[in-house]
C-alpha cells in the first residue's frame, strides 16, 4: 500500500503543470484566438483591396428601334448600336487615405488579439488559483475532521459518563457534520472550476504545480508605470487612429471624383463614330460638409473615450493594489499572530480533555482555528487572484 501511494504521488508530481504552462498552451490552441488570427489574415487582403479602383460600368445601347420594321437598321441616321465604358478616377489621395484606414483597422485588430490573450490568461489564472484554494480548504477540513474525531472518541471512551458529557459528544458530532456538508459544497464548486479550466485550456488538468505562495507586493508605481502596456487601452488609441483616418478620407471626399465615359457607335448605312464624356458629381446639397462634421465628432468622441478609459484604468489599478496589500496583511496577521495563539490554546484544551475537561471548549477552539485556517487560505488565494488581475491590467500574459 505504501508503495502504491508513493507511485501515485510520483505520477501526480510528474504530470503537474504550472499555471504559466497552462496559459501558454491555451494561447496556442484556444478557438477564440484562432478566430482573431483568421480575421488578421484577411486584413492584408483588405489593405490590397483599398488600393483598387471601382469596376468600370459597361453598357450596350440599341437606339431608334422602328416597331414597324424591327430588323431594319438602315432607315435613318439615328439608328445605331453603341458600346460604352464609364470609369471613375479616385483623385486627391483617396486611395492612400483608404489604405491608412485599413492599416489602422489592422493595428486595432492586433491590439484586440493581445487583449484577448490577456483576458484568457486572466481567466485561467483566476480559475487555477480558485482550484488551489478549494483543494487546500478541502484538505484542511479533512485534517480537522480526523483530529476532532480522534479527540471525540477519546472523550467518549475514557471520560464521558454522565448525560451532560454525552450531550457534549453529540454537539461535537453535529459540528463535524456541518463541516462535512461544507466540504461537499467545496467539492462541487471544485468540480465546476475544473470543468471551466478544462474549457479554457482545451483538455483536462489533473494537477496544478503552482502553489499559493505570497511575495511582498512591489510598489504601486511598478504597476502604474506599466499601465500603458494594457492592450485594451491600446485598442482605444487605435480606435482613435481609425477615426482620424476616416475623418481624413471624409474631408477628401468633399472633392468629387471625375469620371470618363467613352462609347463606340455603329450605324448600318452611315459612318460609325465615337463619343467621349468627362463628368463630375456636383456637390450642391452640403452633404459633404455634414459628413466631415460627423467624422470630426466621431474622432473627438474616440479621443474622449481614450482619456476616460485611461483614467478608469489607473483608478482600477489603484483599487486592485489596495486589495492586494490588504490580502497580504490579512494573511500574515493570521499566520504570525492569530494562529500561533489558537494552536497553543488547542494544545492546552486537548490535554485538558484527558484530565476530564468538557469537550465543548475544545470543539469551540477547534472551530475557531478552522475558521482562521480557511480565512488564511482565502487571503492567499485572493492575493494571487488580485495579482493576476494587476498583471492583466498592465498587459502581462506570463
Amino acid at each position: 500500500m505504501r508503495t502504491l501511494f508513493l507511485a501515485l504521488l510520483l505520477f501526480s508530481v510528474l504530470h503537474a503543470q504550472s499555471i504559466d504552462s497552462l496559459v501558454a498552451q491555451a494561447i496556442k490552441n484556444h478557438p477564440s484566438l484562432e478566430s482573431i488570427k483568421h480575421r488578421l489574415t484577411a486584413m492584408d487582403a483588405r489593405i490590397a483591396k483599398s488600393q483598387k479602383w471601382k469596376n468600370p460600368d459597361l453598357s450596350v445601347t440599341i437606339n431608334d428601334i422602328q416597331f414597324g420594321d424591327i430588323s431594319n437598321r438602315s432607315i435613318e441616321p439615328m439608328q445605331f448600336e453603341a458600346f460604352n465604358v464609364k470609369q471613375k478616377f479616385p483623385w486627391f489621395g483617396k486611395t492612400d487615405a483608404k489604405q491608412r484606414i485599413e492599416e489602422a483597422r489592422k493595428h486595432l485588430l492586433l491590439e484586440s488579439y493581445d487583449a484577448a490573450k490577456v483576458a484568457l490568461a486572466l481567466q485561467i489564472r483566476q480559475s487555477a488559483y480558485t482550484i488551489k484554494e478549494l483543494e487546500r480548504r478541502i484538505a484542511i477540513l479533512h485534517k480537522y475532521i480526523q483530529l476532532a474525531r480522534t479527540n471525540i472518541t477519546l472523550f467518549t471512551d475514557t471520560i464521558a459518563t454522565d448525560s451532560m458529557s454525552h450531550a457534549d459528544s453529540v454537539t461535537a458530532e453535529l459540528s463535524l457534520y456541518k463541516i462535512e456538508v461544507r466540504m461537499e459544497r467545496y467539492r462541487a464548486i471544485l468540480k465546476a472550476q475544473r470543468e471551466k479550466l478544462a474549457y479554457l485550456i482545451g483538455q483536462k488538468v489533473t494537477n496544478i504545480s503552482t502553489p499559493l505562495r505570497l511575495h511582498k507586493p512591489p510598489a504601486l508605481a511598478y504597476y502604474l508605470n506599466k499601465m500603458m502596456h494594457n492592450p485594451s487601452l491600446g485598442m482605444k488609441a487605435k480606435q482613435t487612429d481609425v477615426a482620424q483616418a476616416k475623418e481624413k478620407l471624409t474631408d477628401l471626399e468633399a472633392m468629387p471624383d471625375p469620371y470618363v465615359k467613352m462609347g463606340y457607335y455603329h450605324r448600318e448605312s452611315f459612318e460609325d463614330y465615337g463619343a467621349f464624356t468627362v463628368g463630375i458629381a456636383a456637390p450642391l446639397y452640403g452633404t459633404e460638409a455634414l459628413n466631415s462634421e460627423i467624422a470630426r465628432k466621431e474622432r473627438l468622441s474616440s479621443q474622449s473615450d481614450y482619456l476616460d478609459y485611461k483614467a478608469r484604468l489607473e483608478s482600477e489599478i489603484r483599487a486592485e493594489y489596495v486589495r492586494l496589500r490588504e490580502s497580504y496583511r490579512i494573511y500574515y496577521i493570521i499566520k504570525d499572530k492569530s494562529l500561533p495563539q489558537l494552536d497553543h490554546m488547542l494544545e492546552l484544551s486537548a490535554a485538558a480533555i484527558e484530565k476530564g475537561a468538557d469537550l465543548f471548549t475544545y470543539t469551540n477552539i477547534l472551530e475557531q482555528k478552522l475558521a482562521l485556517e480557511e480565512e488564511r487560505i482565502a487571503a492567499a488565494a485572493e492575493f494571487m487572484r488580485t495579482k493576476a488581475k494587476l498583471k492583466a491590467l498592465t498587459g502581462e500574459i506570463r
